[in-house]
């Protein structure tokens, strides 16, 4: 991989919730300024931050992704938890591609390896800047977090990465650099986030939401140590963490990702959004609500997905014969995170039942809809729904956040880290049970293994972290993706139901898509673009079965 130098002359950009400082608003035009006026001026150099935040991932809006990847459509759709009425997501479902044809050969050749170059020159020059010498160090230590965050996404689609931390000038050959190790690589970020915690804030004033903290960079440290069974490690940062006072579990679990909850006590860090189409308006819920209200459905939940939701009286799964789980009435008594989460046959949803039954509004094609947005699961998504968007506004947009990360989150990975270094201890229990709690649901029984236990964590970061970009990534660190990803081993399975039209009764019957989905040792990794790999003096090797 070579990095090229590029200049940025015109790049700053203003970023929603990120001006503390009210001289900003006071600068020479970003289009007026060149690289030499910008390193000389503190303020303008506080805003040209925001540029590296504006590439975080944000699950409703992926802008360094190509259109076509999963832009509009929620991760979860390559999981056995989502699924999509249509042939978007056919390269990820089937396999069928190779290093010149990858679905991710984009993101590859995105601005991913840009704004690292970007991050490398900006970590250089910053400490130069005139003026508050701890601002500088602040943001030094926030452009490294980022950086580090850039290089992390690309290792969990392409593996590790060549590690390259400084403002490469030179175009010839000997600027193509070897990839690290899988244990070099991830000693680097270890040590990149352990670094910026030690110096960012834990928290920043209201004007300053959004960015960087203390919490954030440990978070991301202690997902590196997990990826890399470094058990013992990630408890200990999970622990401290938790240890900072920072964060708490609101008592409604839906209210975490209402719109007009955006800064509550369990969010760690979160994409800005607002809803102007010219800023970071996205459009989630147009590509994501039931059509019969406007939205075109892209992100649908499956059967198997809803099956995971356990009873809420019992605690207990629903193939347990003693949860009380009732298969005429499949909706009634569960954990209250499944309404909070799928939008279900009978569920309230925009000041009216869902008809999810044969001739039901919600599963006919009427209007302007298309077939493709018709469910084919029999479920709508509803986390992150905004039932107030007004879909005749043909400037509609949307502007919840995307959550990065949260506490309940964290208290999953000390509970998981700490189970596999020392086993089902009181600390695990705790952490497990806070989650539980808050959602409502009976604690975990007392006496499990080691192994019940981690069974009891998976299954509770499924359904405690559905749809936030957690599933794909847990069950390939788990090593089962090739038996959960693949229809020949678990199919996706969708719920029919039937509605008498003379008594109302309605039979509930669950049965397979025929879509297949194939997940072999390969896909663990994407394939390096066959174009990179061609470039004279590449010095990059090839992600095992993709040669």
């Amino acid at each position: 991989m070579k990095l090229h130098k590029i200049k940025y002359i015109g790049v700053i950009s203003l970023w929603l919730g990120m001006s503390s400082c009210s001289s900003i608003l006071d600068i020479t035009p970003p289009d007026q300024v060149n690289d030499i006026v910008m390193w000389q001026n503190q303020d303008m150099v506080l805003v040209y931050t925001a540029n590296f935040y504006s590439k975080l991932n944000s699950g409703f809006e992926r802008p360094h992704y190509s259109a076509g990847i999963y832009t509009q459509n929620l991760l979860s759709n390559i999981t056995d938890d989502g699924e999509v009425n249509g042939t978007m997501f056919n390269p990820y479902w089937n396999g069928a591609f190779d290093a010149s044809n990858s679905p991710l050969n984009a993101m590859w050749t995105s601005d991913r390896w840009t704004y690292i170059r970007r991050a490398n020159e900006f970590i250089q020059k910053v400490d130069q800047v005139p003026g508050n010498q701890e601002l500088n160090r602040r943001m030094k230590a926030e452009v490294r977090f980022l950086r580090a965050y850039y290089y992390y996404d690309l290792m969990q689609w392409f593996g590790p990465m060549p590690i390259i931390t400084t403002a490469q000038d030179m175009l010839g050959d000997e600027a193509f650099v070897v990839r690290a190790s899988a244990q070099d690589f991830q000693d680097f970020l270890i040590n990149e986030f352990q670094e910026v915690a030690d110096v960012l804030p834990k928290s920043y004033a209201a004007s300053d939401w959004g960015r960087i903290t203390k919490g954030a960079a440990l978070v991301y440290k202690s997902r590196v140590e997990m990826l890399g069974e470094r058990w013992t490690e990630a408890a200990q940062t999970s622990k401290a963490i938790m240890d900072l006072g920072s964060y708490g579990l609101p008592a409604n679990y839906a209210s975490v990702f209402s719109v007009t909850n955006k800064m509550n006590t369990e969010v760690i860090l979160s994409v800005q959004h607002n809803n102007n189409k010219d800023e970071r308006g996205h459009y989630h819920d147009s590509y994501t609500q039931p059509p019969a209200f406007g939205g075109r459905a892209g992100t649908l939940p499956t059967q198997n997905l809803v099956d995971a939701y356990e009873m809420q009286s019992t605690g207990l799964p629903i193939s347990d014969a003693q949860s009380g789980y009732d298969a005429n009435n499949p909706y009634q008594g569960r954990d209250p995170r499944f309404a909070a989460t799928v939008l279900y046959d009978g569920a309230i949803f925009r000041g009216r039942p869902m008809q999810m039954h044969n001739g039901g509004v919600d599963m006919v094609v009427s209007g302007g809809q298309v077939s493709a947005w018709v469910t084919n699961t029999g479920y709508y998504l509803r986390k992150f729904a905004d039932e107030n968007v007004v879909f005749a506004d043909a400037n509609v947009r949307s502007s919840q956040n995307w959550i990065l990360a949260r506490y309940a989150e964290v208290l999953l990975n000390y509970a998981e880290a700490q189970n596999e270094a020392v086993g089902p201890d009181a600390t695990v229990y705790e952490a497990v049970n806070k989650v539980r709690t808050r959602a409502k649901m009976p604690v975990l029984k007392a006496g499990l293994s080691q192994v019940e236990m981690r069974e009891a964590i998976r299954h509770e970061r499924r359904v405690e972290l559905a749809f936030e970009d957690f599933r794909y990534w847990d069950v390939k660190r788990w090593k089962l993706a090739p038996q959960l990803f693949s229809t020949a081993t678990n199919p996706i399975k969708k719920m029919e139901i039937v509605r008498d039209a003379q008594t109302g009764t309605k039979t509930y019957s669950i049965k397979p898509l025929t879509k297949q989905r194939i997940f072999v040792e390969k896909h663990y990794l994407f394939p390096i673009p066959l174009s990179e790999m061609n470039k004279p003096g590449n010095k990059l090797i090839q992600n095992p079965g993709w040669e």
